[in-house]
């Protein structure tokens, strides 16, 4: 099977965003915490856009934590693709029947 330059395209973005996931998720836990600590003073000093940082810093970092691992279907469907390029490679025919 032969991949369209857009798909090439989408798979590439796909793969780069798997791989800096990492970073994005402490980059985001970081974030998330500082908004949560200074909720936290604000919440005890009485200002109110602070309490609504500390509110998004608890939100961010539900959905960071809940996310870890990140999306498995994506770690899957690139998985699937190395699959099949290998098998291809190996075969060395683009057009072998078993590869339809």
């Amino acid at each position: 099977m032969e991949f369209t330059k857009e798909e090439r395209r989408m798979i590439a973005w796909l793969r780069y965003q798997h791989e800096n996931w990492r970073i994005k998720r402490l980059l985001q836990l970081a974030a998330s915490l500082a908004c949560c600590l200074w909720g936290l003073s604000a919440f005890i000093s009485g200002s109110d856009l602070g309490i609504f940082v500390g509110i998004a810093g608890f939100y961010i970092l539900s959905r960071t934590i809940g996310s870890w691992h990140g999306k498995p279907e994506i770690s899957l469907l690139l998985k699937l693709i190395d699959e099949r390029q290998k098998e291809a490679q190996s075969c060395g025919l683009d057009n072998c029947c078993k590869h339809k």
